[in-house]
């Protein structure tokens, strides 16, 4: 296709699905015509030319039987979601895709009002500003992910009232401030993901009670304190901590319930004592990264090495070790674990999915042997 979409588009009223892909003339942006397509289920643009974008028509938001929006990939630099949108309250919308964009802006409150949302995918653009509080209005969400933009202020304590929320990744932003205990109300909730942002303190006392959590990611941020709260997280299988402040002895149930394959990266943090003594017992750990701390020497049972597919600690901690830290400047040392493909997020909302053939040792480069 050339040129911008004609207005007519909005004639189409009985067609129920429309797919832009690999458009690289198609200029301008959706016409708010688009409104009259009163039939239309499923909306799909993917990977179209630099010159098309824009912001999306708010007349989009209000078609009573559109299901699926899914943008995804496209060069365009100016793409925007509207500042105000009237939702009616019988929306069919679930799922919400617009990952890898360019988005700009920020991310707006009338999200909320689509009270059918399952799917919230907006990794990778540039999305700035706070979260909105309203986000914690939605009451079928199942999957938010806010991954890889430049949201910033804290992380609101409303997210804490999803019931049904069972995926939130908010990596990889300049989120500040303290975790909020409400998110120890997700009872739900199987995964999260809040590395690589600049939040402090220490993880509240309420995730004991997140009991259908698997994945847990806080890499790269500026907590501290213990870590005992993770023991009575009996479904957790990975668990990736490093760079932060954490400190003090690791508990010794951490993980022993774990059915599933077992992924721990604990590196560069300021943990004392050893290894939590069920880790010899247990032969599920595929990757265990524990450099840079200050576990004392040689307490890294055989039994560890010898069942540990991928094994990285420090040499003082671990005789036994393959592979180990030297010192600063050494290899091994800044190793660590890549939690975009060990959680298979290049999957999208279907993570799930992937997770079954994971490539646990997609962080390894070859380089530390």
């Amino acid at each position: 296709m050339n040129g911008p979409l004609p207005p007519e588009t909005g004639h189409l009223v009985d067609c129920r699905s429309v797919m832009l892909e690999n458009n690289w003339q198609l200029t301008g942006q959706l016409p708010q015509t688009i409104g009259n397509m009163t039939s239309l289920h499923s909306l799909s643009m993917l990977l179209n030319g630099p010159k098309f974008g824009g912001e999306l028509p708010s007349s989009l938001f209000r078609l009573k039987n559109l299901n699926t929006i899914l943008i995804e990939g496209n060069l365009g630099k100016e793409w925007s979601l509207p500042a105000r949108v009237e939702v009616g309250d019988d929306t069919q919308l679930e799922r919400l895709l617009l990952a890898r964009n360019s988005f700009t802006g920020n991310i707006p409150s009338w999200i909320a009002q689509l009270n059918r949302l399952q799917t919230l995918h907006l990794e990778s653009n540039n999305f700035n500003g706070a979260i909105p509080n309203a986000i914690g209005d939605l009451s079928a969400i199942k999957y938010i992910n806010l991954m890889e933009n430049n949201l910033t202020e804290a992380i609101p304590s409303t997210l804490g009232n999803l019931p049904a929320i069972e995926v939130l990744i908010l990596g990889k932003n300049q989120l500040q401030g303290e975790l909020p205990a409400s998110i120890g109300n997700l009872r739900t909730l199987q995964l999260l993901d809040v590395g690589s942002n600049e939040l402090t303190s220490v993880i509240p006392s309420s995730f004991a009670n997140l009991e259908s959590l698997k994945y847990l990611v806080l890499e790269s941020n500026k907590f501290n304190g213990t870590v005992d709260v993770l023991e009575s997280m009996k479904n957790l299988t990975v668990l990736m901590i490093r760079s932060n402040s954490f400190s003090g002895a690791l508990p010794d149930g951490l993980l022993s319930e774990a059915s599933d394959s077992v992924v721990v990266d604990i590196g560069d943090n300021k943990f004392t004592g050893g290894l939590p003594a069920n880790f010899a017992n247990m032969s599920n750990i595929v990757s265990l990264i524990g450099a840079k701390n200050l576990f004392a020497d040689s307490t890294t049972p055989e039994a560890i090495c010898d069942n540990t597919s991928l094994l990285v600690m420090d040499c003082s901690a671990c005789e036994c070790c393959k592979v180990c830290c030297d010192g600063e400047n050494h290899g091994a040392c800044g190793f660590h674990l890549d939690v975009f493909t060990i959680l298979g997020y290049n999957c999208g909302a279907w993570f799930a999915g992937c997770l079954k053939g994971v490539d646990y040792f997609a962080g390894y480069d070859g380089g530390i042997y």
